[in-house]
């Protein structure tokens, strides 16, 4: 067993150095060029592979200044929706909005039409457990669209919020509608790495800001919203 060990380390060792020279030489075999190598190898960081998304696009910092708030986000608003499209997320309009497998996309506006939040909402079903807080692997991938946003437009922030239907006591629907919130953020702050300070609101509402009036299980009023907006307005 400790024979084997040695010599698989030292596999490992070759393999390792054999890698970097292939990364660092200037005439690379074609096999070296794939993601799945410069991964392996480190020649490409998560972070270079994430402004590398062409569907989502990026804005420097500063771009706010120069762009004014509503084509800032107008620029976010088309680069979150080709993203979310070309990953398997097709979206229908409906009502103003954009409706797409558990996740829907709309344009928040001011009385003269321009742009100044957009809201993602991922429907409770599909986010969470009945009865819990846990994200679901559904969840993490909408909710990795949104880190990535984001992360390629820097002078953003966002509100989440919690929200039930009215079956059950309201207590137990409140506690879970925050602990929901706070799921959302965690995973953004922790997984994709958001800082603190762009987390404007995180709460939960219960059933204090239903989609339909009813006190039966609505399914539109089990959800999460997510509005991300500039760190200031600028005209």
């Amino acid at each position: 067993m400790l024979k084997y060990r040695s010599v698989h380390k030292v596999l490992f060792l070759i393999c390792f150095v054999f890698t970097l020279l292939h990364c660092n030489s200037m005439e690379k075999p074609e096999w070296t060029e794939s993601a799945t190598f410069q991964k392996f190898c480190g020649c490409v960081t998560i972070k270079e592979e994430k402004k590398g998304n062409n569907h989502l696009g990026s804005l420097p910092e500063g771009a706010l200044e120069e762009l004014g708030t509503s084509d800032y986000l107008e620029k976010l608003y088309k680069g979150l929706r080709s993203d979310f499209e070309h990953s398997g997320t097709p979206f229908e309009e409906a009502g103003g909005s954009l409706v797409g497998k558990g996740v829907e996309l709309k344009r928040i506006e001011d009385d003269e039409k321009r742009l100044r939040e957009l809201l993602i909402v991922i429907d409770g079903d599909v986010a969470f457990p009945s009865g819990k807080s846990t994200l679901t692997p559904k969840a993490k991938e909408l909710i990795a669209k949104v880190g990535d946003a984001m992360d390629a437009y820097p002078e953003t922030n966002c509100r989440i919020g919690g929200h039930t239907d009215s079956v059950g006591a309201f207590s137990m629907n409140l506690k879970l509608s925050k602990e929901r919130s706070q799921s959302v953020k965690r995973e953004l702050k922790l997984v994709h790495k958001i800082a603190e300070e762009r987390f404007k609101e995180v709460d939960g509402y219960a059933d204090l800001h239903k989609i339909v009036d009813t006190m039966l299980a609505e399914k539109k009023n089990r959800r999460t919203e997510i509005y991300v907006g500039t760190v200031r307005i600028v005209y």
